[in-house]
């Protein structure tokens, strides 16, 4: 995703929590916008019609009114209905996956990645999270990830931050060292 694009879905949703916090319903917010990004994350087909020029916004906001009406907030839907009449009905997957994120960096939370070769077992996870809490003050939200191009070793991801301690990355090093020579 282009980084303007990224910085817009992030201003959008921000605009969206204040909404969200002016009229208290920040957690309710939280849970039909993560439901908003999967739909959309798992039907491609959504953003296509949204993207079409030959599909008028009117027929746009109908058929995203269809999905959602019955599943988000009736704030939720009348921003992506503004969304949607504003020719940026493309963006709401975006928007709604960085509102995932502001949401969280507002109630302080940190997100923590941590992508293993093979599935960390209770011992390494606990060695993770008190790692992780050394770098950060913030509430940390753990996620685990398995990525056998590893070989070994982890990639730590905290916030905007990464740690690659993987025997791939050292390996890529290693060649990258020997073409030079």
């Amino acid at each position: 995703m282009p980084q303007n694009n990224r910085m817009l879905n992030t201003r959008y949703a921000r605009a969206l929590l204040s909404l969200a916090v002016e009229n208290n319903i920040l957690e309710r917010s939280y849970a039909d916008m993560k439901m908003v990004h999967e739909v959309f994350r798992q039907n491609k087909e959504l953003t296509v019609v949204l993207i079409s020029p030959v599909v008028r916004n009117a027929k746009k906001q109908k058929l995203v009114s269809h999905i959602f009406q019955n599943g988000v907030h009736p704030l939720m839907l009348r921003f992506m209905m503004i969304i949607i009449r504003k020719q940026r009905g493309n963006m709401l997957e975006g928007i709604s996956g960085a509102y995932l994120t502001v949401y969280k960096q507002y109630l302080g939370i940190e997100q923590v990645k941590v992508t293993t070769a093979v599935p960390l077992n209770d011992s390494l996870r606990d060695r993770a999270m008190e790692a992780a809490r050394k770098l950060t003050m913030h509430e940390i939200e753990f996620e685990e990830a398995v990525d056998p191009d590893l070989i070994g070793g982890f990639i730590l991801n905290l916030g905007d931050k990464q740690y690659n301690a993987s025997v791939k990355r050292r390996f890529q090093q290693i060649k990258k060292h020997l073409q030079n020579l």
